[in-house]
């Protein structure tokens, strides 16, 4: 007993002073004590021992680490705590980023905390066979929970690969290209092992470009297979002299007019990233009303509008307007209208602490104008002398940004040549 004591004390905070000294000093007491009563007092100074370990690790350090692997929550996860769990301190939540995990275990072992790894690194397993998935209908809603009730964060089209992290019930928690996180109904999703989606990025596909159509059960129009918007994607498994036989997600088969499509190969910077292009596609959709979270034609909100009209001519941008506020080539608010030119993006908010922060973008069409989503899509300008002159826009005006000339940039990406689709 006298042995195991000397070796507690010897591990100094790992141990009680006041009691050891007390055992320690009255040995004739531990001597004429029964085996069963030593055996008690020895788990009991190993667990009041481990209950006064030091972590030496704070929670502003494990967040510093969880902000430095993962800087946007809307764009990853990380979420970690440390508890302790009776004698044991045990690390615990999910992240999806490995990299982030490996360095939050080596600077705890690094301060000599022992610890029970419990921190989940997603994909979940039990999702691990089919990692991938593609959208199986025209537009997916994207939600803040598992649930049909939960707010509406984006949308996702036909098409869109997604890479699948967990599942909860009859719903998927998954990442799009543009990076951004929300969970959809697991119907809506095809999923896909990876040699399948390899196989898909290798595949000759079309590349909806028509506001509002039709996928047909044949090239007569007899029937329809389903709705497709501006943006969807499919296989292309032959054509007729006017339509592309398409192949779903799923496996339906359906025809496609040729005129409402290109094949996705062309869809690159060099021939739509145009001006005029992005001018006249975004006056295409004037009077669509506006949704919370919508990036389709059956609805937008403020950024996924001018997110849908550069997609259409070869861009990803990043979802939120405060996402995209970070991106790009900076242009001071007071070049306004002078050195604007056609697709610069305008951005609205306020400052805090000094700091900018963008609630608000449109895009800028020329003649002191800009078209965006508010309310329904619409022009307004920051002109007070023309009729469509918005007061609010010009005193929450924030600054402009230029995407032409920033292609390939952080969030600022090319269809072509994206891992995700090639």
């Amino acid at each position: 007993m006298l042995i195991y004591l000397s070796v507690l004390r010897s591990k100094k905070k790992h141990f009680p002073d006041l009691l050891s000294l007390f055992l320690i000093m009255n040995t004739n007491l531990v001597n004429g004590l029964k085996p069963i009563y030593l055996i008690a007092i020895i788990l009991i100074l190993s667990a009041v021992c481990y209950c006064q370990t030091e972590t030496n690790f704070s929670k502003d350090e494990l967040d510093s680490i969880g902000k430095a692997y993962v800087p946007e929550p809307r764009e990853g996860i990380f979420s970690a705590s440390l508890d302790r769990s009776g004698p044991m301190l045990i690390l615990r939540g999910e992240t999806d980023s490995r990299e982030a995990k490996e360095a939050l275990t080596s600077l705890l072992e690094s301060r000599g905390i022992n610890f029970a790894d419990s921190l989940a690194v997603l994909p979940d397993p039990n999702q691990a066979s089919t990692p991938w998935g593609l959208v199986n209908v025209s537009v997916c809603n994207l939600r803040a929970e598992s649930s049909y009730g939960s707010e509406l964060v984006s949308q996702a089209l036909m098409g869109t690969p997604v890479r699948i992290l967990k599942k909860d019930g009859g719903w998927f928690l998954v990442q799009t290209p543009d990076r951004y996180l929300g969970w959809v109904d697991s119907d809506a999703i095809v999923t896909m092992t990876v040699e399948e989606i390899t196989a898909w990025k290798s595949s000759r596909r079309i590349f909806h470009i028509g506001k509002y159509s039709e996928v047909f059960t044949d090239p007569s129009h007899a029937g329809v297979v389903c709705d497709i918007v501006a943006g969807c994607i499919a296989e292309t498994t032959g054509e007729k002299k006017y339509h592309y036989e398409v192949r779903l997600p799923d496996g339906r088969i359906g025809f496609i007019p040729k005129d409402e499509c290109i094949l996705l190969g062309e869809l690159t910077t060099d021939n739509l990233l145009k001006t005029e292009n992005l001018k006249s596609t975004a006056l295409s959709y004037t009077g669509i009303p506006y949704l919370w979270g919508g990036t389709s034609v059956k609805g937008f909100d403020c950024s996924g509008f001018v997110k849908t009209v550069y997609f259409l001519g070869g861009i990803i941008l990043a979802r939120d307007a405060s996402l995209q506020f970070r991106n790009g080539i900076m242009i001071n608010k007071s070049a306004y209208p002078d050195s604007l030119s056609t697709g610069d993006l305008l951005f609205f908010g306020s400052v805090r602490d000094g700091k900018p922060r963008a609630t608000h973008v449109g895009m800028y069409i020329g003649n002191s104008e800009f078209i965006h989503a508010s309310g329904m899509v619409k022009v307004n300008s920051l002109d007070s002398t023309l009729g469509n002159f918005s007061r609010y826009r010009r005193d929450s005006f924030l600054g402009v940004v230029r995407i032409i000339g920033a292609e390939g940039g952080e969030g600022i990406s090319r269809v072509t040549g994206n891992s995700w689709y090639y």
